[in-house]
């Protein structure tokens, strides 16, 4: 696993050296996030909790761990993080989480857009996905390049109304929701075809 850690040396020492074990471990460290930062290369972010708070990194790709104390963890939950481990953790436990996480992170066929969890995050902002906007999305997304039926989203999103106007509504929100975080490609991608919808590769 490779997990980058956000913050300065002093905040990098102090997560190291007061884990609970004692097994040589180190990750991947950068005194800020910015736009230069390749983040397909890592699996998770690792945040300290006071840091986070202060100022959360605002586009984001990979999963983001916060550590800290736990009295705090409530708040940084509030503010956005998807994880919370409690100071002092081990090289394990860290490594258990990121690897949890990085399994339910979905790559959209670009560097800059990704769904985790529920969150689609591109090179604009992050937005909570609908659970119908998540679906069909996952759907489009597992047949790129192919024609999905109109009664194939339908089912997705446990509606029948597979003819008129509702199917082509929520795919306009969907493309809506996509240019919002920058995700303009995918968006024009995303095309009726034979009488369903497809997003292209």
């Amino acid at each position: 696993m490779r997990i980058l850690f956000v913050g300065d040396e002093g905040e990098y020492d102090k997560a190291i050296i007061e884990r609970e074990d004692d097994t040589p471990f180190s990750l991947f460290f950068c005194p800020a996030l910015s736009g230069d930062i390749d983040q397909t290369r890592f699996d998770a972010m690792l945040v300290p909790s006071l840091r986070f708070l202060a100022s959360p990194p605002a586009a984001r790709i990979i999963p983001l761990i916060v550590t800290g104390p736990a009295e705090i963890a409530a708040e940084c939950f509030d503010s956005g993080c998807q994880d919370f481990i409690r100071e002092p953790w081990t090289a394990g436990e860290l490594l258990a989480r990121a690897a949890y996480h990085s399994r339910k992170r979905l790559s959209l066929g670009s560097n800059d857009v990704a769904i985790v969890g529920k969150t689609l995050t591109g090179p604009s902002g992050s937005v909570e996905l609908s659970d119908d906007a998540y679906g069909i999305l996952l759907l489009l997304n597992g047949n790129r390049g192919r024609p999905v039926p109109r009664s194939a989203i339908a089912a997705t999103i446990g509606s029948d109304a597979a003819i008129g106007r509702s199917i082509d509504m929520r795919i306009s929100r969907l493309r809506a929701t996509l240019r919002s975080v920058g995700a303009v490609d995918i968006a024009r991608a995303l095309r009726c075809d034979q009488g369903g919808y497809r997003l292209f590769a």
